[in-house]
């Protein structure tokens, strides 16, 4: 009977852990931690990047170029830069 009362009572913690992580999202959310969101722009000329506070959110802009790479008649590769992609990260 104490192995079927211990049993049952873990199927109940179980069950109330499982309803309250789903009401309140992830653990991380649970304890006040803030979404990342990461966004890519795409530009012809490179843009300013910039790190540092947006509202409440620490925002960190990166400019990535954008290569085409072609190869010569000599076989050597050549790279050209033809975009930029100015990419958003905020936490």
């Amino acid at each position: 009977m104490t192995s079927f009362a211990n049993t049952l009572s873990l199927a109940i913690a179980s069950a109330t852990l499982a309803a309250v992580l789903a009401l309140s999202g992830s653990p991380a959310y649970a304890r006040g931690a803030k979404e990342v969101f990461i966004q890519d722009y795409q530009f012809a000329k490179p843009m300013h990047g910039y790190s540092g506070y947006s509202s409440n959110y620490y925002c960190d802009y990166q400019r990535l170029p954008n290569r085409k790479c072609f190869r010569n008649a000599n076989g050597t590769e050549t790279c050209k830069v033809v975009s930029w992609t100015l990419r958003e990260m905020c936490q």
